[in-house]
């Protein structure tokens, strides 16, 4: 875990640094899943994490429910990070440290080095969250249906699933040991 040393400059770059490595952590989940479904779409990390839901729905999606959980997390996170890697913030001079737009229709806000803090610190945490089900558990299915048939080839699409997970980073956040 990252301590808050109050300097807002080194949050961000850590807010930075740990998005990389969540994202480089979608995109090998994504390489391990075109054994399933090719991902041929670009390269939006939010639709990779869709592409990566249907795939594992797909295979399960009682056994995945924390993971497809997680990786809506992921997108929640990685849109906080957008906001403030894509805004400027201003500070010194006797005034709180802003986060401003180019946007005239959205409100600058005060942003505090704890709340990126935070952020970095939860994107570690998702990374390792998405990465623990690739050791075992992906694998297993992905060699179980394929053996089954039940893999499918590029040019086919999977069934539709019922319904989505909403999820809460606060409320849904597991912390496992």
């Amino acid at each position: 875990m990252i301590q808050d040393d109050g300097d807002i400059v080194r949050a961000m770059g850590y807010v930075a640094l740990y998005s990389s490595y969540l994202e480089e952590q979608i995109e090998n989940m994504i390489s391990m899943l075109n054994l399933v479904l090719k991902y041929e779409k670009g390269s939006q990390v939010s639709d990779k994490i869709r592409h990566a839901k249907k795939i594992l729905r797909t295979l399960g999606a009682a056994e995945f429910a924390n993971l497809i959980s997680d990786l809506d997390t992921c997108a929640e996170l990685l849109r906080d990070r957008n906001k403030y890697m894509h805004r400027q913030i201003y500070s010194g001079l006797g005034r709180p440290d802003t986060l401003k737009s180019t946007d005239p229709n959205i409100v600058d806000e005060v942003v505090l080095p704890s709340q990126l803090y935070q952020l970095a610190n939860e994107l570690s945490d998702f990374r390792q969250a998405v990465y623990r089900p690739m050791i075992f558990q992906i694998p297993n299915k992905i060699q179980n249906a394929m053996s089954s048939g039940r893999a499918y080839k590029a040019h086919q699409s999977p069934p539709a699933a019922a319904g989505t997970l909403a999820s809460s980073r606060r409320c849904a956040r597991r912390h496992d040991s």
